[in-house]
């Protein structure tokens, strides 16, 4: 190895990076051990041994309802950001048309207002539409949320991927929408992926919207959380956040293998002719 590779400035930076990192992760590592405590308290670190708050969980009707309906808005808000996502990103990016610049700071607005700010305008629209405490505000709430993530995730892929393929398949007679269909969109699948993952993570995490638009109707896990650390001190929590934290990984996980697979898949400059020729018209 070169001397460079020992420099005070290089392993300096290995030291402060390493500290940051386990200050990010150091509530984890506490918070992991705590959900196996036998105790009637949150004990750390724990004097027994036990799963009863992961069984408490399961066996609990609030938590497990909370959890199904945080579910099921954060797979509709996913899907919905998505393609809302997508499609304004290649609106922003490949797009043509005045005040381009400007429709894009709109469609990132979401991810500058704070979210209590944006919370408090949603409560006082919906009250009005009577929609507050109705699972409908929350797909509304969080789909607004979670768009700007996918435009900027796909956004960027697009703004870095080599267009000549796109540019061949035009030449060769394809349309915008074929080749759209055909070249653009399997090339930018791991942003878009990737774009879904944050989606759904945004909505299952997210508190104050919940909070404000949910109601006693419309309670999700996040904010049955909420509740339970304001009135009580419930030790459930520590094992609902232990699983929030491993679902969450399993997730990027799970995108992080479908992108190295699409990276092997990708096709050859062959494969690539090949394409083209399929889109002469």
């Amino acid at each position: 190895m070169t001397p460079r590779s020992f420099s005070p400035a290089r392993a300096a930076l290995w030291l402060i990076s390493g500290a940051v990192l386990f200050y990010l992760i150091l509530p984890i590592l506490i918070i992991i051990p705590t959900s196996f405590n036998a105790s009637a308290y949150m004990d750390f670190p724990p004097r027994a041994w036990s799963t009863h708050w992961y069984a408490n969980f399961f066996a609990s009707r609030q938590w497990t309802d909370a959890a199904w309906l945080s579910l099921q808005v954060a797979v509709v808000v996913m899907i919905a950001s998505t393609v809302l996502g997508t499609l304004g990103a290649l609106g922003v990016v490949r797009g043509r048309f005045p005040g381009r610049s400007s429709v894009e700071y709109f469609l990132l607005s979401p991810m500058v207002v704070p979210v209590i700010v944006f919370a408090i305008g949603l409560y006082f629209l919906f009250s009005k539409l009577h929609l507050v405490g109705r699972p409908l505000a929350l797909y509304l709430g969080h789909i607004v949320l979670a768009t700007p993530l996918v435009i900027v995730i796909v956004g960027s892929a697009l703004r870095t991927q080599d267009r000549s393929i796109e540019y061949a398949a035009r030449s060769l007679g394809a349309g915008y929408f074929r080749t759209l269909w055909a070249v653009t969109i399997p090339l930018i699948r791991p942003a878009i992926l990737s774009g879904a993952a944050f989606a759904f993570l945004a909505s299952f995490d997210e508190v104050l919207v919940a909070i404000f638009v949910g109601g006693p109707g419309a309670t999700t896990l996040p904010k049955r959380m909420w509740d339970n650390v304001r009135n009580e001190i419930d030790p459930t929590l520590t094992a609902i956040s232990s699983l929030l934290v491993l679902g969450s990984l399993l997730l990027l996980g799970a995108v992080e293998l479908l992108r190295r697979s699409s990276d092997r898949d990708r096709p050859s400059a062959r494969d690539d002719r090949a394409r083209e020729r399929s889109l002469r018209v």
